[in-house]
């Protein structure tokens, strides 16, 4: 995080607030990416990413909301 803070949740762990000089770690394969959102509704927040794939591989992948549904207990915050 290079400024403010964000609210970061990852699939089998609980949301944590990631701030500014803080770093963090996504592993890559089969773990679904909940939310990176702005933690302070009246500032801004920023953060530099780097990514690596294979050749020819997404970095990204939708989740259908089947696959959600599927995998929702894997979710340590339940959706409302």
């Amino acid at each position: 995080m290079t400024q403010g803070e964000i609210l970061f949740e990852l699939e089998g762990q609980p949301p944590r607030v990631i701030k500014a000089g803080d770093a963090l770690f996504e592993p890559g394969g089969d773990v679904i990416h909940y939310q990176g959102a702005n933690n302070r509704p009246n500032a801004q927040s920023q953060l530099v990413v780097t990514m690596f794939a294979p050749p020819g591989t997404p970095v990204l992948t939708v989740v259908s909301a089947e696959e959600l549904a599927e995998r929702r207990h894997l979710r340590v915050t339940q959706p409302g």
